[in-house]
């Protein structure tokens, strides 16, 4: 996701340079640049603001990696500002770069569906989810076939799982969850995540920072 908003922020930066040959022609290239660049750090200030607050965390970081995007624009402009040749490959590369890297994620991205409770499920799953609600100390990630659960632990009873997304980097299935406190009467909260495969080493990671770890082996 965040990666998303950087080539989010790169795009921003190349828009604003060409709105200001749309609306202040005039004005010389210096200024045009300084006007990118002003609007970056003002949106970086603004995200930071956005990021100290609880409630908009993770769209304050999320506009804090966009907003540096802006500001890369902003400097390869400045560092090439007198030279037009240097200056169109500034934006050759940075869209070239858009490009690929979106193909990128594109290809890298897997399907997945939240499957709720009432959806049936194989005999081995089925038994694992019961065993979650039997045994609450159980915490961290089972992976099946095409199946991944993720459970918090009874330390975190009363919190919800949101599912942000599902990637693959080689041999790798990365998801992205966001966990929030609102009063879920689950002892032992989980989430089942049905995918079109499973690679073989599964990394799951919290938007506060929290890798968590594959489930203990129980019986």
């Amino acid at each position: 996701m965040f990666f998303i908003m950087f080539l989010f922020g790169l795009v921003v930066g190349l828009a604003l340079y060409l709105l200001t040959y749309v609306f202040v022609k005039k004005i010389e290239n210096r200024r045009k640049v300084l006007t990118v660049t002003i609007i970056g750090l003002l949106s970086l200030l603004g995200s930071i603001f956005a990021a100290y607050r609880v409630d908009t965390m993770s769209y304050g970081i999320a506009f804090l990696i966009s907003s540096l995007g802006i500001l890369v624009v902003g400097f390869l402009l400045t560092l090439f500002e007198k030279s037009v040749v240097w200056k169109k490959s500034v934006f050759t590369f940075v869209i070239l770069f858009v490009v690929v890297s979106s193909f990128r994620i594109y290809i890298n991205q897997v399907d997945y569906w939240i499957i709720k409770e009432t959806k049936v499920f194989n005999e081995e799953e089925e038994s694992y989810l019961q065993l979650l609600q039997k045994d609450p100390t159980i915490q961290g990630y089972k992976a099946f076939k095409q199946v991944v659960v993720l459970s918090l632990g009874e330390e975190m009873a009363g919190d919800s799982i949101e599912v942000l997304d599902v990637e693959e980097e080689g041999n790798t299935t990365v998801i992205k969850v966001k966990t929030f406190y609102n009063r879920s009467d689950e002892k032992n909260p989980f989430i089942a995540i049905g995918l079109d495969r499973v690679q073989s080493d599964v990394v799951i990671e919290d938007t506060n920072g929290t890798v968590f770890k594959e489930a203990p082996a129980v019986e």
